[in-house]
């Protein structure tokens, strides 16, 4: 695990990172950046997918795309799980325009906006993993 900020490549070796979008271009390439910068990732394409894998597995962060009300549903359903259960994993919000208070008061740790810059979204991970 990254042992605070972003430094490399390898920053995200050995982080496990649930991508949750509808859009399967945009999820490939965020699973594409992820695993670039040496993170675990699993894509998943919807809300009530990602819950199912949410309840077998604990990931260490979810970049979770938030267009719709699914999405915000789905974050709130994680915060209503028991912390041993994954309610407190950090997540990240990705969204067009700059709402950054919204996906805070929402439940995301962190906020990116579309088009995502990869270094930008593996170095929120990095910096969400390092405050742990």
């Amino acid at each position: 695990m990254p042992g605070g900020g972003f430094f490399s490549i390898d920053s995200l070796r050995g982080v496990w990172v649930v991508v949750v979008d509808g859009d399967p271009p945009r999820r490939r390439a965020l699973t594409e950046i992820l695993t670039y910068c040496g993170a675990l990732v699993t894509p998943i394409a919807s809300a009530d997918a990602a819950l199912d894998v949410m309840r077998q597995i604990k990931p260490d962060a979810l970049v979770v795309v938030v267009p719709d009300a699914e999405s915000l549903r789905f974050i709130r359903e994680v915060r209503g799980l028991k912390p041993e259960d994954g309610g407190v994993v950090p997540a990240i919000a990705v969204a067009p325009g700059d709402d950054d208070d919204l996906a805070r008061s929402r439940g995301f740790q962190a906020f990116v906006r579309m088009p995502v810059d990869p270094w930008e979204l593996c170095r929120l991970v990095s910096n969400l993993m390092a405050v742990q």
